[in-house]
């Protein structure tokens, strides 16, 4: 009697020593699942020097193009006139899936997107006084850019502002230059007071986006036309800026 009672316990014990065996494989099984749902994910992730939220058309026959010029109204403003070649404009409040040829227009001044428009004219206006580029480039229904052999499919135009706001000088004022891939004179760290009116103007050989961290200041840099930062030093502490495609630090900036 006492040996059947024994036989009985071990037969229990790796009974129950099966069952946990299952558990933990359940377990490991569910471990294994997610971490290749965060590599699923890092995979959609990018790392800096991918070019991402694009649509290339290279391979479309007859891709779209854009052209704009400019017209002045002598009050601070300038009246656009837009013409598209193989694109149709379609409201911006459209939901269907992206098509080659259609989309909407995104108005840039000095390299910040001002305004998303479905027509061929637009007017911009109390502008500053000075200098000023105007760009307007081909986006799809998803606000995804339309891009054609590597570049975005845009026009330019320069103009000189005239009747506007008047610019008031900043508090203190840097520069930087990005020459081939490097930073002219090193790394700088640029120190301000809490409460300074800012201005960094940024020169490069090569077209990127100068990211000034926290206070998330973004402002396209081309060779023929610099990046200008403006801020008010309102937050203590050190804050790097990177040109955000090809992914280094150009300068630092500290606030106390």
């Amino acid at each position: 009697m006492n040996l059947s009672k024994i036989l009985l316990c071990v037969l229990a014990f790796f009974y129950v020593a099966a069952c946990g065996d299952e558990d933990s494989t359940v377990k490991k099984n569910h471990s294994t699942t997610t971490v290749a749902s965060v590599e699923h994910e890092h995979e959609h992730e990018h790392e800096h020097g991918d070019v991402v939220d694009v649509i290339d058309l290279s391979s479309v026959a007859d891709p779209p193009a854009v052209s704009v010029a400019a017209t002045l109204d002598g009050e601070g403003g300038a009246m656009l006139a837009i013409e598209l070649e193989n694109f149709e404009l379609v409201p911006l409040e459209t939901k269907s899936g992206n098509q080659p040829r259609q989309g909407h227009l995104h108005i840039e001044l000095d390299g910040s997107t001002v305004a998303m428009i479905s027509e061929n004219h637009y007017h911009l206006s109390n502008l500053v006084n000075g200098h000023h580029k105007i760009s307007v480039s081909l986006s799809a229904i998803d606000h995804r850019n339309y891009y054609l052999d590597g570049k975005p499919i845009s026009d330019s135009v320069m103009v000189m502002i005239e009747g506007g706001e008047e610019t008031s000088a900043p508090d203190i004022s840097f520069e930087v230059e990005i020459v081939g891939g490097k930073v002219k004179g090193g790394l700088s760290r640029f120190e301000v007071s809490k409460g300074d009116s800012v201005e960094v103007i940024v020169y490069s050989d090569q077209i990127d986006e100068v990211h000034l961290h926290v206070y998330d200041k973004m402002k396209k840099v081309e060779p023929d036309a610099p990046a200008v930062i403006r801020l008010d030093a309102t937050i203590p502490g050190i804050f790097e800026a990177e040109l955000h495609s090809a992914g280094f630090r150009i300068f630092e900036l500290q606030v106390s």
